[in-house]
């Protein structure tokens, strides 16, 4: 009888146990979601912070002055030394087959992808001057939409519609000589015959300013001196030490007589 009855307890323990691990292979458990009332889930360690359209202009530009090896001039055209660190980059120009080749990416972002290299070359072989096409690049690239920012090939273009047409949203054309530029900003200034005719800033309410202008993006300002990407600048895309005075207005040059501050309201 005893044994009987072992025997029964044994066969009761080896069922429940037998349950027990049934029920267990059914139940999965989640060590990665915490309780609903628990603390919030820690941010992943390669959380992404997506910049603003200003941010990533600025960010675009020295991503491109940095492919472009770095080039460093003073507003006078004088090329600056580099610091050591610096000079292990060599700085390229437009004529290496791999900068053409960018360049004419420029133009093809801003004419589309049928434009025809030939059309970015004059008849000596040498590049059209492409200043303009990489600050509609450098705009097409941040995601500034066509109707915020005009891009075209002459500077002039987009000049004359942020006169015309401000926009605290956008670009506002503002006179270089009353306003102190601010990172993201455009400088722009009058180039060959054109410095010569238009030498004041309210002279851009006259369709008789279209001319022959640059245009740089500003990329950092301290006091006393602003740093500023252009394209086409000695061939290259190249960073300039602009001189500011004691309001942090721009110090105009023979080689840069600036006019216009594009002030960019972007965020």
């Amino acid at each position: 009888m005893k044994q009987h009855s072992r025997l029964a307890l044994a066969t009761r323990t080896a069922a429940a146990s037998s349950l027990l691990l049934a029920l267990c292979a059914c139940t999965t458990i989640d060590r990665g979601t915490p309780s609903r009332s628990g603390p919030a889930a820690k941010p992943p360690d390669r959380a992404i912070e997506v910049q603003d359209r200003r941010q990533r202009l600025v960010t675009i530009a020295l991503q491109e002055w940095t492919l472009w090896g770095r080039p460093r001039i003073e507003a006078s055209g004088k090329l600056l030394g580099r610091p050591e660190a610096a000079a292990l980059v060599t700085p390229r120009n437009e004529w290496e087959p791999d900068y053409t080749s960018r360049v004419l990416m420029y133009w093809q972002v801003l004419r589309g992808s049928d434009f025809q290299a030939e059309r970015a070359l004059r008849k000596d072989g040498s590049m059209v001057a492409w200043s303009a096409v990489f600050i509609s690049f450098l705009m097409h690239s941040a995601g500034i939409p066509r109707e915020v920012f005009l891009p075209s090939a002459r500077h002039w273009d987009y000049m004359k519609r942020a006169y015309d047409f401000p926009d605290p949203a956008g670009f506002q054309a503002l006179d270089a000589s009353t306003t102190a530029p601010r990172v993201g900003d455009l400088i722009c200034a009058t180039r060959a015959w054109t410095a010569t005719v238009v030498i004041r800033f309210a002279q851009l309410a006259s369709q008789d300013s279209s001319g022959t202008y640059h245009c740089d993006l500003v990329v950092s300002v301290s006091p006393g001196l602003l740093g500023a990407i252009g394209g086409n600048v000695r061939d290259a895309v190249t960073w300039t030490d602009v001189k500011l005075d004691a309001n942090g207005l721009l110090q105009p040059s023979p080689s840069r007589p600036w006019l216009a501050v594009l002030r960019n309201n972007l965020r």
